[in-house]
């Protein structure tokens, strides 16, 4: 579940106001990144989430849909399911 949560936040973290595109949550990752190493196991061909992706949500983007699944994992791990990010949420994020 962890993973899941790292992946969103790896797919953030090249966010920049300054230049343009500011990049950020796109849905892309630079794979070859040693600081994305295990990722592939989370979102690969054959992995679950990737699965459930394309059969029921790729109708939405693969970035608000890894926000979507992290805030989820959030969410479930919380003390008593408390931590419900569902108010601060957005949709229509672009994939690059």
């Amino acid at each position: 579940l962890g993973g899941i949560v790292r992946l969103v936040a790896h797919d953030f973290m090249d966010y920049d106001f300054d230049e343009a595109p500011h990049l950020g949550q796109d849905g892309c990752l630079d794979w070859t990144s040693p600081s994305n190493t295990g990722l592939e196991t989370i979102w690969c061909d054959d992995c679950a989430l990737t699965k459930l992706y394309n059969a029921k949500y790729s109708r939405i983007s693969r970035a608000d849909f890894w926000v979507i699944a992290a805030n989820s994992v959030i969410r479930q791990t919380s003390i008593n399911q408390e931590l419900d990010l569902k108010k601060t949420y957005y949709w229509g994020r672009q994939d690059l």
